[in-house]
């Protein structure tokens, strides 16, 4: 077993970790906008959403990034356009995950006024970056 190998298996069990809480985070807030801010419901969520980020979300997407770093040090030609792009698009996967955050933050504050439909549409946000990533690490299209 090479050290890349094991280095690319890391990155790539990290990132599902960190794309399963993106997937779910934003379902849970669809959840959490149609609960009553004084109900027990109202708190359960509130926990949960705060642990799936605190223990899961944010150690996820600090490891991708790490081992994905140690990935790209691998790489003879760190110009590919693929990489390039997929770095990109990882970026705006962490900044989506800072917005959930921030969502979750207004939750907890109790001063949330989304509506459960637009928790709906951004539950697609990650979904589609995540299409892009994958496609882009396969095909690795060259321009």
């Amino acid at each position: 077993m090479s050290y890349y190998n094991l280095l690319k298996f890391f990155h790539i069990v990290f990132f599902t970790t960190w794309m399963a809480g993106l997937f779910y985070l934003p379902r849970l807030y669809v959840y959490h906008s149609m609960s009553k801010k004084n109900s027990s419901e109202y708190k359960i969520f509130i926990t949960m959403e705060q642990k799936l980020m605190k223990y899961i979300m944010n150690p996820s997407m600090i490891l991708t990034w790490l081992f994905g770093a140690l990935l790209v040090s691998y790489l003879e030609n760190h110009n590919q356009f693929w990489l390039n792009l997929k770095f990109v698009l990882v970026f705006l996967m962490s900044v989506f995950h800072m917005y959930c955050a921030k969502i979750r933050k207004t939750f907890e504050q109790k001063i949330n006024e989304k509506e459960e439909k637009f928790f709906r549409w951004i539950n697609e946000v990650p979904t589609i970056l995540f299409l892009l990533i994958v496609f882009l690490v396969v095909f690795q299209p060259k321009v």
